[in-house]
C-alpha cells in the first residue's frame, strides 16, 4: 500500500502510443480537474509531453504505449508522462525559433509550470513531470 498525504488522488491511464490518443489524453485530464484552476493549463502540459512521448521515444514506436499520470494534492497538480525509453531525454531551457512549427512545447510547459523534471533512463522508460502550484500557495503568509 502507498502511503499518501490525507486528500492526495492519483490516476493512471495508459495511451496506444500513437498520435491520435493526444486529444484523449486532454479529455482525460479535463474530466478529472473539471474544478480545477488549473485545468486547461494541465490540458496543454499533458498535450505537449505525451506528443513528445510519441514522436521521440519508443512509445510511438509500433505496440508502444505511454502512462498519464494526474496527482491532485490540495495545492498542487502533478501531469506526468510515463514512455517506454530508447529515445532522447527531455531538454528543458533549449531556444528556439518564433517561426518554428516544432521545438516550443517543452517551453510552453516549461513557461505554464511552477516545476518541471524528469527520471529514467533509455532502458526503462523515462517520467517526465510538471507540477502547478495553486495561485493561493504562491503569496507570502
Amino acid at each position: 500500500m502507498i502511503d499518501m498525504p490525507p486528500g492526495w488522488l492519483i490516476w493512471r491511464r495508459t495511451f496506444t502510443g500513437a498520435l491520435d490518443q493526444i486529444p484523449h489524453t486532454r479529455q482525460f485530464v479535463r474530466f478529472l480537474l473539471a474544478d480545477a484552476w488549473c485545468r486547461e493549463d494541465a490540458a496543454l502540459i499533458v498535450t505537449e509531453l505525451a506528443g513528445n512521448a510519441v514522436r521521440h521515444t519508443g512509445s510511438g514506436r509500433a505496440g508502444g504505449t505511454f502512462i498519464v499520470e494526474v496527482t491532485r494534492a490540495q495545492d498542487s497538480v502533478r501531469i506526468g508522462v510515463y514512455d517506454c525509453g530508447w529515445g532522447g531525454v527531455p531538454r528543458f531551457g533549449m531556444p528556439f525559433r518564433s517561426t518554428s512549427q516544432r521545438g516550443r512545447g517543452l517551453a510552453v510547459v516549461t513557461a505554464l509550470a511552477d516545476s518541471i523534471g524528469y527520471e529514467g533512463s533509455d532502458d526503462v522508460g523515462h517520467l517526465v513531470w510538471a507540477t502547478l502550484v495553486c495561485p493561493d500557495q504562491h503569496a507570502p503568509r
